[in-house]
């Protein structure tokens, strides 16, 4: 089953987040579907990469599996032929080279010392005022120059296993860090959305968009318990440039994200005779 997201690789090939029919666990494996049969082509199942004891004794939830990973995004790095994959159940957010399956970097809440010792050299160590993400989602590469990664994503800030227990729920936000790979340390650059307090915290749901003008659009996708979802565009200086309110709908008002996206192409041409 896919759900969540998926990704177009340089071959064609679909990359998607799936749940792979185990009788105990879901939503922890990657498939790379071929564009041209419909056939898998490669697996990763996390429970291979991350330690033992994240996935082993997770809480079953009411169907019976464990839902101890919940990828609920992958992006593609041509720059190193490498994947960004968020992981909200586990507050994580990690690197993977694509080729070999190998961690590059991993930041979580989880404590340096109750990581085994394999993995700490992967762990990013965080700048001060750098937030740590909760329940997250959206995450995806903007930018990739000398040997410095610039992601974004939507911080539900919600601390499902390891994150942030003192603010969790007090407020969501959109967040932009930049990740020094040789170094391991990462950078919150910009954020927008504690300010607005806990009336915009999204316990899930949620994404953030960089637009081309440098704004950022984010999708507090399920504001009041799913009531209603607030979209928001904001400028570097952190002003609202656009507000909207989706609400009063019939069965759901919640919206899983929200693009921008021209109405024309920019090449189009109005005829004023018509």
């Amino acid at each position: 089953m896919i759900h969540h997201d998926l990704t177009r690789l340089p071959n064609g090939n679909i990359l998607a987040t799936v749940s792979d029919g185990s009788s105990r666990y879901k939503e922890d494996t990657l498939a790379e579907i071929s564009y041209k049969t419909g056939k898998v082509v490669k697996v990763i199942d996390f429970k291979r990469l991350l330690p033992k004891s994240m996935w082993k004794s997770f809480t079953k939830g009411d169907d019976g599996k464990m839902d101890w990973f919940h990828q609920n995004s992958v992006d593609y790095d041509k720059t190193d032929h490498s994947i960004l994959v968020s992981s909200r159940n586990q507050d994580l957010i990690m690197k993977l080279d694509y080729r070999t399956n190998q961690i590059k970097w991993i930041y979580s809440g989880k404590k340096s010392s109750t990581w085994p010792q394999k993995y700490r050299k992967y762990l990013l160590k965080k700048t001060k005022g750098t937030t740590t993400t909760g329940g997250q989602h959206g995450l995806y590469l903007l930018s990739h120059k000398n040997g410095k990664e610039t992601i974004i994503l939507y911080n539900n800030n919600v601390s499902v296993t390891n994150g942030d227990k003192k603010n969790s729920g007090k407020y969501s936000e959109g967040v932009i860090y930049q990740i020094n790979d040789k170094q391991k340390t990462i950078k919150q650059t910009w954020s927008y959305g504690k300010q607005l307090g806990k009336k915009n915290f999204t316990v899930v749901i949620g994404f953030a968009q960089k637009l081309a003008n440098g704004n950022v659009l984010l999708d507090f996708g399920y504001k009041n318990n799913g009531k209603e979802s607030n979209i928001i565009e904001v400028n570097s200086q952190g002003q609202q440039v656009w507000n909207a309110t989706v609400k009063n709908a019939s069965i759901k008002a919640y919206v899983y994200r929200a693009y921008r996206l021209e109405f024309y192409p920019t090449s189009y041409v109005f005829d004023v005779n018509q």
